[in-house]
């Protein structure tokens, strides 16, 4: 098969662009021809994808090849701009996030599947945008076993937060700044800041910053639990690793409605990036 993915950004290693990767990853393993489409690249992500053989192109740039035998699609902007672009393509979705407007679903024929990452997400779209039920499935984020799993760990006096330091996570990161305080623990931060409060949060002598990495695991590996919102990679990435996750929810303006703390689950399986892969990948054989 010939694949296209859009996405928004393929630049750096955030949630849904190390999705594209991922994706993108086996599916060429698994004989595919892939290419990753994005009005955004050009970083470390780019230059990995590329090395591993994987096409990527700038959607800024006209297609000189349109011959692709389904889209794979993430983000409303890009969606929208690619049923333009290939008017008579079979198209599938993932929706990444139920407090995101950026990933509002759009409802076209030639959407013909609605992957949701988790179950609440599939909940929201059926209900809030009346997408039929039965052209949704939950399939969930692909992580790589091979990088996150429980060889050589060890159980540090930090609790892990990965993410982009935004607004939408600005109060996880202040009650975890003073839970961890509580609890004699450091609090260790890792991502690229998109905010005005870092330097604030990093005036208390426990908290750490670094900057994000492709090597995450081996903060992972090393920490005592991790914690971060909604369902995310870091709280998968940490059960693979056997530690605990604490997940907090919030509303679209990243207000806490509750945290609660996750035991390891014993269903990991549904995480290996293959298996994942594979599903999305039957489901592409499904529509075509």
């Amino acid at each position: 098969m010939k694949i296209l993915i859009g996405c928004l950004l393929f630049r750096e290693f955030t949630g849904s662009e190390m999705y594209v990767f991922e994706l993108a990853k086996n599916l060429k393993k698994f004989g595919c021809d892939v290419t990753i489409t994005s009005p955004h690249v050009g970083g470390p992500l780019t230059d990995l994808a590329i090395s591993l053989g994987i096409k990527v192109h700038n959607l800024k740039v006209p297609f000189t090849n349109k011959n692709y035998d389904i889209i794979h699609s993430q983000h409303y902007p890009v969606t929208q701009t690619l049923l333009k672009l290939f008017p008579k393509n079979k198209m599938i979705c993932t929706i990444h996030s139920e407090v995101i407007s950026l990933e509002n679903p759009i409802i076209h024929e030639n959407i013909k599947k609605y992957i949701t990452i988790r179950p609440e997400i599939q909940t929201h779209i059926i209900k809030n945008f009346w997408v039929p039920e039965n052209k949704t499935c939950v399939i969930y984020n692909p992580i790589d076993i091979s990088k996150f799993n429980t060889n050589d760990t060890t159980s540090g006096n930090y609790t892990l937060f990965v993410g982009t330091i935004d607004y939408l996570r600005q109060n996880t990161i202040r009650d975890l700044v003073d839970k961890t305080k509580s609890e004699n623990k450091e609090l260790y931060l890792v991502g690229k800041n998109h905010a005005n409060y870092l330097n604030e949060i990093l005036s208390n002598q426990h908290v750490k910053h670094f900057n994000q990495t492709y090597d995450v695991e081996k903060f992972v590996k090393n920490c005592g639990e991790t914690a971060g919102i909604l369902l995310g990679r870091t709280t998968i990435e940490g059960w693979l690793c056997g530690k605990p996750g604490w997940i907090y929810n919030i509303d679209p303006n990243g207000s806490i409605i509750s945290k609660t703390l996750h035991q390891v689950p014993n269903n990991l399986e549904i995480f290996n990036s293959e298996i994942v892969v594979q599903q999305i990948k039957d489901e592409y054989l499904k529509i075509l």
